[in-house]
């Protein structure tokens, strides 16, 4: 049996998706802030530093609606093997584009090319490029994508929403630089990015630092003393009392392929439907728990279906912040999830 889940979308997604039209105008992701010598020093490989080698990296990105990218991949990197490709990886939080538009609206674009040039930074930067003489001591090593143990939730971020930019419906994003602690927790935060300025984003973002929590070691790897860059966004959206998902969650937790094929509903199965898919209205608890779910739709309906993803809700989990800066503890998201038996064999014996 196979299986599919779709991941949480954002409410009223389906309809943006079904305006589309043979005639769509899209403008594609442009850049808004693009990474400065400083940004580079930050994740530069440190063996490659102390041998003044600069590179090349080739990222494979999905721009957001807010701009941020996420689910970044190595296209191409240069010289191989230097570590410029996990290098432009973990600057990816400072950078901004422009989303990709449809007739006007925002929408998540996959597969965009982010090219990153390792090379220029000047003696002023402390770089060791082009036998310069170094000015800063050799970077510590930079972790990404966290699977934190606590983060802020959808009230704690809209508790800290500037009033100025919360009356004016404008958007933030900030992108921290941090030091991990012994513990998980960060120190020594400082703003490396804000778009945009004078809305008090910066502030915002800082206040909440303290409810971050990391594990003591990501990847087999003490987090101490290791750098972060650390995305916060703030979106009007967020301030809807209904509560939508803003921004591209992540699922930590699914169930097993054995666990779709024991919950696949016996009306289905004595219909001889092969293939039916729900769709669950749910709300992000704590740890990333799905709680408070509702069947907002199935197909094909009265089989079951609806009923077989609600039993299996529990067993799911979702990252608690995302790549992208948004937080999900308190968030409404909408899951589909697909059910697909194959054919019976029809030389099976009974």
């Amino acid at each position: 049996m196979r299986w599919n889940m779709l991941g949480p979308v954002l409410l009223g997604a389906a309809a943006m998706a079904s305006s589309a039209l043979a005639a769509d105008a899209i403008v594609h992701a442009t850049w808004l802030t693009r990474p400065r010598a400083e940004d580079l020093l930050g994740v530069w490989p440190a063996e490659a530093l102390k041998r003044g080698l600069g590179g090349r990296a080739v990222l494979s990105c999905t721009v957001t609606t807010t701009g941020a990218l996420v689910e970044c991949q190595v296209a191409s990197e240069s010289p191989p093997g230097a570590g410029f490709g996990q290098a432009a990886i973990a600057l990816t939080p400072q950078l901004l584009m422009s989303p990709a538009t449809r007739n006007g609206v925002p929408f998540a674009e996959a597969g965009v090319k982010i090219s990153i040039n390792f090379s220029g930074a000047g003696p002023e930067t402390g770089s060791r490029i082009g036998g310069q003489m170094s000015l800063a001591p050799i970077p510590v090593r930079a972790i990404s994508d966290v699977p934190w143990i606590d983060a802020p939730t959808y009230d704690q971020v809209a508790a800290v929403y500037p009033e100025k930019a919360r009356q004016k419906a404008v958007a933030g994003h900030v992108v921290m630089s941090c030091v991990f602690k012994a513990d998980g927790h960060l120190t020594g935060c400082s703003t490396v990015r804000e778009e945009p300025d004078g809305y008090g984003f910066s502030s915002a973002a800082r206040s909440l630092v303290g409810a971050f929590s990391a594990p003591t070691t990501v990847r087999g790897q003490s987090v101490r003393a290791a750098t972060l860059q650390l995305p916060v966004s703030f979106e009007p959206k967020m301030l809807d009392p209904a509560r939508p998902m803003v921004g591209k969650p992540q699922w930590t937790v699914l169930p097993e392929p054995s666990d779709f094929q024991a919950g696949y509903p016996k009306a289905a199965l004595a219909a001889n439907v092969l293939k039916g898919r729900a769709v669950l209205s749910c709300v992000v608890a704590a740890q990333g728990a799905l709680t408070d779910c509702a069947v907002s739709s199935e197909e094909p309906a009265g089989l079951g279906f609806g009923a077989a993803a609600s039993a299996l809700a529990p067993t799911f989990r979702l990252g608690i912040w995302t790549p992208d800066g948004l937080p999900t503890v308190g968030a409404r998201i909408k899951a589909p999830i697909r059910y697909e038996r194959p054919e019976a064999d029809p030389t099976a014996k009974p």
